[in-house]
């Protein structure tokens, strides 16, 4: 059953369909914030989140006869900001556009036992839950006190994470930035990427393994006693 919000959206896009600006900056105005976080998120670059973001609504306003009434308008326009995102650094040369293939079969051998329904660390929207190291780390910057010595380390702190995301393989830096930050299902990312909803759960259980490995000098003893609480 569609929502409130949902409807409204479909209402806009049948006005931009017809060329009524005012419907389209209605929708701008709704997602914008959002569009702009994922994007600043996925490059920690506000130049390029905001080419993104003009480029992603662009396309929505170009390619509004294409869509079809049967899609969530959100799921459309995050699919536009993806395509957006890939293309944009496929010109740069810096990301490869397929994710590995190991780590999206191994859902398939049963080998990411961690990930099934009944998992404590899904909650129970399915998003995932369990990226704590992050979670910690970002708790212990923005808890330090405003002392030289803790910006210095609070500083250090926000690069380690800001590095260790952007060393994730792309597709795999999408779906967590879009669970973790976003805070999206894990059906509404495979509604949105066009991806079978197990890869979701894989890239993300890789994406938190592979950030929890970059994060351990920052976390230390505690992080263990976090993952099992």
């Amino acid at each position: 059953m569609s929502t409130a919000s949902e409807n409204q959206d479909l209402k806009l896009m049948a006005a931009i369909k017809r060329g009524n600006m005012e419907a389209f900056e209605q929708l701008f105005y709704k997602y914008y914030r959002r569009l702009y976080a994922l994007f600043y998120r996925l490059s920690w670059d506000d130049g390029r989140a905001e080419d993104l973001l003009q480029e992603t609504f662009m396309r929505v306003w170009r390619g509004a006869m294409t869509f079809r009434e049967d899609l969530k308008v959100s799921s459309w326009i995050y699919r536009i900001g993806r395509n957006c995102w890939i293309d944009l650094e496929a010109r740069r040369k810096s990301v490869r556009r397929a994710v590995d293939i190991e780590s999206d079969s191994l859902l398939d051998s049963g080998r990411v036992d961690a990930l099934s329904e009944g998992d404590p660390r899904a909650t129970t929207s399915g998003r995932y839950a369990a990226i704590r190291p992050v979670q910690l780390i970002e708790e212990m910057a923005s808890g330090k006190e405003e002392s030289p010595d803790s910006r210095a380390e609070k500083r250090e702190i926000e690069d380690g994470v800001r590095s260790g995301l952007l060393d994730l393989d792309p597709m795999h830096r999408l779906v967590l930035v879009m669970s973790f930050y976003q805070g999206m299902t894990y059906t509404e990312i495979a509604e949105a990427l066009e991806i079978p909803l197990g890869t979701v759960k894989s890239r993300v259980y890789y994406a938190e393994k592979k950030l929890r490995d970059k994060l351990k000098r920052f976390v230390g003893p505690q992080a263990e006693g976090v993952k099992n609480a």
